[in-house]
């Protein structure tokens, strides 16, 4: 019997949902010719074909954020979201340059999730949560508002992804991730009001597009410093939103990726 949560395609938060239109014949293959057929729903589906749906009130939520400039004025003023406590983590300021050629990082990056072990120098750390995720030294002037901008691309300006360091192994089903010598992880949380009062039931959408571009810039970034990564979808969504404080409401944990030396 094929022990399928050890192979990373369910984990127990998932739901298993039998299609009362296709009891006899129930595989994708199968499912999929239901829903083209209009036979039978799937969420994933239903978002597809009212992508292009917008209200009018999606279309002014949109101009207020062009015109007012709001997104350059959110960005201005990012810093004072932070909150410093006593559980604070600096990131060391003396970022080296990148040295590896762009052509061949993009040749050799590949995914693993076998690893080393190897202890992590703070500064390779600091190095690779600031080229990754950080803020970018260049200032973009938008209506006279100097606004920050970061590594990668953002829908709005609006960074509705935030990035949480977790060195907890119980995180992750099974035994084919290597958690026991990879050196972290990151886990990607979207905060739901930070895009949909602009963009509405196109938030979605630009967040999963931000988020690959997240994770990849993150696999690149890794594996110019030598180390190698993993994306992963597959984790106890509900026990991670419990570790970090997250409502599980407005704030989702909604992907990940492993760092360690192969």
């Amino acid at each position: 019997m094929i022990e399928y949560e050890k192979k990373g395609f369910f984990n127990i938060h998932t739901l298993l949902n039998k299609d009362s239109a296709n009891i006899s014949n129930s595989d994708n293959n199968h499912v999929y010719s239901q829903l083209i057929s209009g036979n039978c729903s799937s969420p994933m589906f239903s978002y597809l074909l009212n992508m292009n749906k917008q209200n009018l009130n999606d279309y002014k939520s949109i101009m207020f954020y062009n015109e007012s400039n709001l997104a350059s004025l959110i960005n201005e003023a990012r810093e004072m979201e932070e909150l410093i406590d006593g559980s604070t983590v600096f990131l060391s300021k003396a970022n080296k340059k990148i040295k590896m050629h762009f052509s061949k990082t993009l040749e050799q990056r590949h995914s693993t999730r076998s690893f080393v072990f190897e202890n992590m120098d703070f500064s390779i750390f600091s190095n690779i949560m600031h080229f990754s995720f950080g803020i970018s030294s260049r200032k973009l002037n938008f209506n006279d508002v100097q606004s920050t901008t970061r590594y990668y691309s953002s829908g709005g300006g609006l960074y509705p992804l935030n990035i949480d360091k977790v060195d907890a192994k119980s995180f992750f089903i099974g035994d084919n991730i290597d958690t026991q010598n990879m050196n972290f992880c990151v886990f990607f949380e979207y905060s739901i009001n930070r895009n949909y009062v602009k963009y509405g039931e196109l938030s979605l959408l630009n967040t999963f597009v931000e988020l690959g571009g997240m994770s990849h810039n993150f696999d690149l970034v890794c594996h110019s410093m030598h180390y190698s990564t993993c994306p992963i979808a597959g984790f106890n969504k509900s026990s991670v939103e419990k570790f970090l404080f997250l409502d599980g409401i407005n704030d989702h944990i909604v992907f990940t990726n492993i760092c360690g030396k192969e």
